[in-house]
């Protein structure tokens, strides 16, 4: 496939215009919860981390350091991926049959998908297994075919990327061999090259495991704890977790991907066929894991990546009605979708109190100023925030500054690690907001409490939020 062709030119113009609208609104508009704490990765580079390997980190410190640790800076490389993906969905479905049509309109299906406008904004684990999918299986392909020492070692490197990128990359080998046994290259596992290739990947996570050895394997207890950690079946977890992909994936491409699953599974094509190996074994699990815990939506975000295209082609050979429902299927995706830039960029739908669909990325750096304002000693004071996803934002809004922010909860997790120094005797002050509130008085050992005056983060006359700072004299712990 030649993109410098004149057949390919809608597709280039298309997502060039979408990376360079996203390039334009990512300075202006505040990081969000796991974002900020990705970007956090870079500020404190390490081996690997609490909560995942350590490639986006590393990722991040490479594009902050070369475009500034601002928004822009942070968004980058996610948006760079999302440029680079789209190529790779175009690839797959335009080597079918080679129409360039076919392969323009399952990338506008993509792009029509909520929550991938968001992930191609956003840099995040599963962002990096985008890059590295399609990669993975179309080197497969052609090492089935050509049994070459250059596609083993190409293999080991990208399986090694996926391990330092997502710990459930470790999923991608069991279609991989599924996919050899099927093809009968029995000989593939007794050769030297397959051992090469395992040997390669396990070299480039090391990382990753001196991490866990130096922290007692805390990671992968937290992520083992984190995907099943409930004992019993949960059926409104599961519920619930469906629901929210349907939600976040476009309630009319949601069922294209099944669609498509099911079609690929008993495809002659073998790209094809492997990629519904992948599929089945990535749903398969998400799945399972739903029924033990509510699942995010963005954790199956590669089998939507993969498969609504792949839907989105079979559906174009099907017989009028289908087009018909395609075409508003995309058609609404991505009205929606440019409403949602839309109000990103420059904020017009007005919205009831505390329902603001920007009450977790707007008004950090205010909220941060003003605490500081109420710093006189850095030596004996502090900021504190009661959850997680507030310390995630409180830190890196607080860069600009010199104070120390301390997430004081009964959570073991990264800020544990980051934290060099004990918040005990110092006087800590409180950033409750509207959606994270604790009462101080019962939830911190204080000498004294000192409520300081409330403030609203407000836009469009509306309240955002509602952050008030409380100072907790000689914190000693939690009660």
């Amino acid at each position: 496939m030649n993109l410098r062709t004149k057949e390919h030119a809608l597709f280039l113009y298309f997502i060039t215009f979408v990376a360079l609208l996203r390039l334009l609104l990512a300075p202006f508009v505040g990081l969000g919860v796991d974002e900020a704490h990705y970007v956090l990765y870079a500020f404190n580079l390490d081996l690997s981390y609490f909560d995942h390997p350590p490639l986006v980190g590393w990722t991040q410190y490479i594009f902050t350091h070369i475009f500034g640790s601002g928004e822009f800076g942070a968004r980058v490389a996610a948006i760079l991926i999302g440029f680079v993906t789209s190529i790779f969905i175009y690839k797959l479905i335009y080597n079918i049959h080679k129409k360039s049509s076919e392969a323009f309109i399952a990338v506008l299906a993509l792009h029509a998908s909520f929550l991938f406008n968001a992930l191609f904004l956003m840099l995040m684990p599963d962002t990096l297994l985008f890059l590295l999918i399609l990669p993975l299986i179309f080197t497969v392909i052609e090492l089935e075919k050509n049994n070459t020492l250059g596609m083993w070692i190409l293999l080991g490197v990208l399986l090694g990327l996926a391990g330092l990128s997502k710990y459930t990359a470790i999923l991608f080998a069991v279609p991989i061999i599924f996919y050899f046994i099927i093809k009968q290259r029995y000989e593939f596992f007794y050769s030297y090259k397959i051992f090469l290739t395992a040997s390669i990947a396990l070299l480039m996570i090391v990382p990753v495991i001196f991490w866990n050895i130096q922290n007692d394997w805390s990671s992968l207890a937290y992520q083992s704890a984190h995907v099943v950690g409930d004992a019993g079946i949960q059926w409104k977890s599961f519920f619930s977790s469906i629901g929210a992909q349907i939600g976040a994936y476009n309630p009319f491409l949601f069922p294209l991907a099944f669609y498509g699953l099911y079609k690929s599974f008993f495809s002659k094509n073998d790209t094809l066929f492997l990629t519904a190996l992948f599929g089945l074994v990535l749903i398969c699990f998400f799945t399972y894991a739903s029924l033990y815990k509510t699942a995010l939506p963005h954790w199956s975000a590669l089998f939507y990546m993969l498969f609504i295209p792949i839907g989105t082609y079979y559906i174009l050979q099907g017989s009028k009605k289908a087009l018909i429902y395609l075409k508003f299927a995309i058609g609404f995706g991505l009205i929606l979708s440019s409403i949602a830039y839309a109000e990103l960029g420059f904020k017009f739908i007005p919205l009831p109190d505390y329902q603001s669909l920007h009450r977790d990325i707007y008004g950090w750096d205010e909220i941060m100023k003003k605490a500081n304002a109420q710093i006189c000693d850095n030596k004996k004071e502090a900021l504190a925030v009661i959850n997680w996803t507030l310390a995630s934002r409180a830190l890196y809004y607080n860069r600009a500054y010199t104070s120390s922010v301390y997430l004081i909860d009964d959570r073991n997790d990264q800020f544990d690690i980051w934290e060099k120094e004990s918040p005990l005797g110092k006087d800590l002050l409180f950033i409750n907001t509207h959606f994270f509130n604790k009462k101080i008085s019962d939830y911190a050992l204080c000498d004294a409490v000192i409520p300081h005056a409330e403030f609203d983060i407000v836009l469009n006359n509306n309240k955002v939020n509602t952050i008030e700072l409380i100072t907790c004299k000689n914190y000693q712990g939690l009660r």
